[in-house]
């Protein structure tokens, strides 16, 4: 009843990548059951692509009229906006520079999925035709002090990664009202939201492709030499604080004191 699937491709700025993401989504070995939605508000090569998966009946092209101004308003926006022609289907989020790998489809199709869960598979890091594996957990993250003092949250974490059924994406927009968080993107407020419900199920096998080495939302935060990279750390820390109680009191101090130092 709900083995069909619906990857949802945000294409935005992409343009240099996309056919080659939505050419992972139709080699799959089981693409039989996986429809595709590409949505944008502005694509340069849209009428190229339109035309090269042209007989492609299972790919839906949604051109937003609307573009937020934050980016990862933006990329929420969409996501909701392609998930409501969802038809209790399992939403597989796919970033326009990322890839499936070819067997992502077969590897979901053998496990028993529950629609009250959110899945995050493993993934392979990837710059130019160099692959790497996605760093491992370091083992200090894992003792309970550590999650007290500073945090216990996931890593690994990938918007091409997430798995979720449409019903529960939906539930996720209307009770967490994810537009409030300025820096937090869709893959770590759906995460955490998933983790502290305590229905986060994480995939060993790596499924996804990432791109790496491109000027994407996520090299904009990742400097800890920036403010920036703080204040998103910040809001993290009041998420899980909204959704857990939790006060990570050492991890936030910190944080709040960088915010501080940075200009």
């Amino acid at each position: 009843m709900y083995n069909k699937y619906l990857a949802i491709i945000t294409a935005e700025n992409k343009e240099k990548y996309i056919s080659d993401t939505i050419e992972s989504c139709l080699n799959q070995n089981y693409t039989k059951s996986l429809r595709i939605i590409v949505i944008y508000s502005k694509l340069k090569n849209e009428n190229h692509l339109k035309k090269k998966f042209k007989n492609e009946k299972k790919i839906m092209f949604i051109k937003c009229s609307v573009k937020k101004k934050l980016p990862m308003h933006d990329q929420l926006y969409k996501i909701e906006k392609a998930n409501n022609f969802a038809k209790d289907e399992w939403i597989l989020l796919l970033d326009g520079d990322d890839l499936f790998k070819k067997n992502k489809i077969q590897n979901l199709d053998n496990l028993n999925l529950n629609i009250k869960k959110v899945y995050l598979n493993n993934h392979l890091t990837f710059n130019k035709n160099l692959l790497t594996n996605s760093p491992k957990t370091k083992k200090y993250k894992k003792w309970n002090i550590y999650k007290i003092l500073f945090n216990d949250w996931p890593e690994k974490i990938n918007t091409s990664s997430i798995i979720v059924h449409t019903k529960l994406l939906k539930k996720f927009y209307k009770l967490k009202n994810p537009y409030k968080w300025k820096y937090l993107a869709i893959d770590i407020q759906l995460v955490l939201f998933a983790h502290y419900r305590k229905c986060l199920i994480f995939i060993k096998k790596e499924l996804t492709l990432k791109r790496e080495g491109i000027n994407n939302i996520d090299k904009k935060f990742s400097n800890y030499l920036k403010k920036i990279y703080w204040i998103r750390r910040y809001e993290q820390h009041n998420l899980t604080r909204q959704l857990s109680n939790q006060l990570n009191f050492l991890d936030r101090f910190i944080t709040i004191i960088f915010i501080k130092i940075f200009k």
